[in-house]
């Protein structure tokens, strides 16, 4: 076998196995070797200030809000803070519509993303935890008990939420996640917490201005720069809707993986050995994840690309390869296998798309909301009134 073989099927095979097998294996290994417990007491009751960024959520912010209230947590120790970032609907008015005076709206008058509208935030936040948590993600109504019980401990300094989606095939994807950050939390920190819900100590918060920084991902490891350790709390649930169409699935991941890139470009010092498991966590969940798509693209070039003496099959191998992607898309129609395939393969494109756009300094800060029909909304009020 050539040697470009051997480096496509590394680039086409070995790679994406090491990133998505080999890592989950690593954090195993170190969840069992080196195991880092932390105190989670379920008594644990801090003022909590929940800030929700919201852009042009007219549809549900009342809904969302009232969940929010409503947790199974006492009233007196939780106030809301909802930043209507731009909007040009009815967000504002609506949030106020819950009539809750633990509420608080504050209006930007220009969008100008989620960092932004968090800043705007922090200043009026009086609790001594604040969570944030999505304008769509619906709270299990125990969320916030669990999501504050590990700041009992003084070593956590950001708690992130487990977030679940239950269509096919996103569902699978999340499971895989809240699997591999379980491992993550056993053995340290976790790579970053999640926007649907997450926690810091407001001393720890540093919402400073980072453009197409993705902000769950910079307040949190942030928070860790202060000192500490982002830690898991798998009993922390949200649930939402998946998104209506693989268009807007598409322009959500490239949103991520683009602020993943700038935000990581902004905190050099964490990838330094001396951050302890951080660094490699980092390396493993995050930059090999955005690094395999383009490598195994040129696998799959150094596999069929023509050679002087052999195009037919070098073209061969091109036009399969070329069904393959064609057969994913038509996956709606060939079963929930195919749809996985789909899935996978678009979310591949996507990070491919983002590292283009990071290489060419374009930064997305402002977003628009995607929901599926009704779905979100008509959890959200279900929840609300439970």
């Amino acid at each position: 076998m050539r040697p470009r073989h051997l480096l496509g099927l590394g680039g086409l095979i070995v790679f994406p196995l090491v990133t998505y097998a080999g890592y989950p294996a690593l954090v195993w290994a170190a969840a069992r070797l080196w195991p880092r417990s932390f105190i989670a007491d379920r008594e644990h009751r801090p003022y909590v200030t929940f800030v929700i960024a919201a852009h042009n959520e007219a549809s549900l912010i009342e809904a969302k809000v009232r969940n929010t209230l409503e947790l199974d947590y006492p009233s007196g120790r939780l106030e809301c803070i909802v930043v209507c970032d731009g909007c040009d609907d009815e967000t504002a008015a609506s949030a106020l519509t819950a009539g809750d005076s633990r509420l608080q709206v504050i209006e930007i008058p220009r969008q100008r993303g989620k960092l932004a509208a968090i800043r705007a935030a922090i200043p009026h936040a009086r609790g001594e935890i604040i969570a944030f948590t999505d304008a769509n993600a619906v709270l299990k109504r125990d969320a916030l008990r669990h999501l504050v019980a590990p700041f009992a401990d003084p070593t956590v300094a950001v708690v992130s939420g487990a977030k679940q989606v239950s269509n096919w095939p996103e569902a699978i994807y999340w499971r895989y996640e809240r699997w591999i950050r379980t491992l993550e939390s056993a053995s340290g920190s976790i790579a970053g917490a999640d926007g649907a819900l997450y926690a810091a100590r407001a001393a720890a918060v540093d919402a400073s201005a980072r453009p197409g920084g993705a902000d769950d991902l910079l307040i949190s490891l942030r928070g860790v720069q202060a000192g500490g350790r982002i830690v898991f709390a798998p009993s922390a649930r949200t649930t939402e809707a998946a998104l209506p169409s693989a268009t807007d699935t598409f322009a959500a991941r490239i949103r991520t993986v683009s602020g993943a890139l700038f935000a990581l470009e902004s905190l050099p010092d964490l990838f330094h050995p001396s951050r302890g498991d951080l660094w490699w966590k980092l390396v493993g969940h995050k930059l090999l994840r955005i690094v395999a798509p383009p490598v195994m693209a040129a696998g799959a070039v150094a596999l069929t690309a023509p050679m002087s003496r052999q195009p037919r099959r070098a073209w061969g191998g091109a036009l399969s390869l070329a069904l393959a992607l064609v057969a994913a898309q038509a996956g709606s129609r060939l079963g929930p296998v195919w749809d996985l395939v789909r899935y996978a393969v678009l979310a591949n494109l996507s990070a491919v798309v983002a590292l283009v756009r990071y290489i060419a300094r374009r930064p997305i800060d402002a977003w628009s909301p995607a929901r599926g029909s009704d779905t979100g909304d008509k959890c959200i009020a279900q929840q609300s009134r439970n």
